[in-house]
């Protein structure tokens, strides 16, 4: 009788034994990163945590009892059942980081900066990471920005870029994890992007050559251009007396109609001093614009209006010593006379481009 109650017992002290849960193993998991939707966490089918807030915040560290379920954690979006990552857990290690990129329906554990330097010159074009838009431009603004594109090892992704309302890939490069902090810059010229130039050397190492393309109609204005080739002829004008020279050598660059760049090489001026000039028809002093206002006439400025001038390093230039710039050139009204019946075009401005191209 002793011996049957001894056994009893022994079998009940075991039964016990296998409703103890098991020894607690605990590592904290911490994640990284970014991403659009709210997601979930889920170990040994439990949601153990979630993003927070309205920007999806990743979860601060927490800890997890791994010492049942598969050691793996699963993340999905918020409510779902279709895992987009899985992080295997080291039993060995107490702290676990994890890198957590959504991107379109995916969930990378890397990433890389990519730099873009654009000018689309009054147009607007829009950036895409395998078809899906991430960046734009807006009325036509240069971007500079570092954006971040998630990636695996091993793996590449796609950059295009469109002409904003247009469906033609403009430019399209691959990306893969050595591009990391690579820069992609260029400007259009149209509808071309223009990622590099190749310019003359300055004959004058002091002189400053512009490279530029010549916007030629004047918006909004009381004129109208008559088209053709035309030449543009520099001046030098004093900036405290207004006392205008005519360069010798005449310094005079001739703009075929319809050709995107030309090139020009100024000499070193005093700083006293600053450049303008006049457009004339080819070979001519004759101007190419005429009055669309009754009673007005379009008149050469003789350098006595307008002025060359440069945004660079967000300081105001009229000279840059030792520099080959690209540009836009465009151009405006001045009206003067006896009467004031006189309309002068005199340039406006150079769009700088020289920080959006590679120049050789």
């Amino acid at each position: 009788m002793l011996l049957v109650l001894a056994m009893l017992v022994l079998q009940s002290c075991k039964k016990e034994e296998l409703f103890q849960p098991a020894a607690p193993q605990i590592v904290e998991l911490a994640f990284s990163g970014t991403t659009s939707v709210p997601l979930e966490f889920v170990y040994d089918n439990v949601v153990v945590d979630t993003t927070v807030g309205q920007n999806n915040s990743l979860p601060n560290p927490f800890p997890l009892n791994i010492a049942k379920g598969d050691q793996k954690i699963y993340v999905r979006k918020k409510g779902e059942t279709d895992i987009l990552k899985t992080f295997t857990i080291n039993p060995a290690s107490f702290q676990q980081k994890f890198g957590v990129l959504y991107d379109d329906g995916k969930i990378y554990d890397n990433s890389i900066s990519y730099n873009l330097a654009i000018h689309p010159v009054g147009k607007d074009v829009e950036i895409f990471i395998d078809g899906n838009m991430k960046v734009q431009t807006s009325y036509g603004g240069i971007l500079d920005s570092k954006i971040t594109i998630p990636i695996d090892q091993g793996q590449t992704r796609e950059l295009t870029v469109k002409i904003k309302g247009e469906d033609e890939v403009i430019l399209s490069r691959t990306i893969a994890e050595a591009d990391s902090n690579k820069v992609l810059k260029f400007f259009l010229d149209g509808k071309k992007p223009v990622e590099e130039m190749v310019l003359p050397a300055l004959k004058n190492p002091q002189g400053m050559s512009l490279t530029f393309q010549l916007h030629p109609d004047v918006e909004y204005g009381q004129t109208t251009f008559l088209g053709g080739d035309v030449d543009i002829v520099f001046y030098i004008r004093d900036l405290n007396t207004e006392e205008v020279t005519l360069l010798n050598p005449e310094v005079r660059v001739t703009v075929p109609q319809g050709q995107p760049f030309v090139t020009v090489e100024l000499p070193p001026l005093p700083d006293s001093k600053m450049y303008t000039f006049d457009i004339f028809k080819k070979g001519t002093n004759e101007v190419v614009y005429r009055s669309n206002s009754p009673g007005y006439t379009v008149q050469p400025g003789l350098g006595k209006y307008g002025l060359v001038y440069f945004f660079k390093d967000l300081q105001f230039n009229y000279f840059l010593p030792g520099e080959r710039l690209v540009c836009t050139l465009s151009v405006n009204e001045e009206f003067g006379g006896a009467n004031f019946d006189e309309i002068y075009v005199t340039p406006k401005e150079f769009g700088l481009l020289t920080d959006y191209t590679n120049i050789r």
